[in-house]
């Protein structure tokens, strides 16, 4: 048993078929069949274009003002600006990146957490990409 365990953890890391929404698809051809779909968090678009996730999963942490992505040779940098940056919404935010870092494993990222201070989303940083602005009550965006 400890084999077995040993040996389908071992092909759960590896690269499986991505679907929608973070659910990977692992076949084995053996002498059984086995199908395996993991699914990730709900709240996780891995099957979006990588600005759209970014955005759209940062954007279920209230607190957060703006997101910015720019690319810097490998990497991409993103500024997420929080009104409220206590500890429980910084660890709100951690657990957000890491459930991206696991999604698109193939992306470097340097993720900036930075207080927003009322701040335009420009003046964070002039050569980044805003890619969220969290709305008003107006409507109106705040960057």
């Amino acid at each position: 048993m400890l084999v077995e365990a040993a040996v389908l953890s071992v092909i759960l890391a590896a690269s499986a078929e991505r679907y929608e929404a973070g659910k990977r698809n692992l076949c084995l051809t053996s002498p059984s069949h086995l199908t395996l779909t993991v699914a990730g968090s709900p709240d996780t678009s891995f099957g979006l274009p990588l600005e759209e996730a970014l955005a759209k999963d940062l954007s279920f942490v209230a607190e957060v003002r703006h997101v910015l992505l720019e690319r810097a040779d490998t990497n991409f940098l993103v500024w997420i600006a929080l009104d409220d940056p206590t500890r429980q919404v910084r660890e709100k935010v951690f657990r957000k990146e890491l459930e991206l870092i696991e999604g698109f494993p193939e992306i470097d990222f340097d993720f900036n957490i930075i207080p927003a201070k009322n701040k335009e989303a420009r003046s964070i940083s002039s050569s980044a990409k805003v890619i969220y602005s969290r709305k008003d009550n107006n409507g109106a965006d705040q960057g």
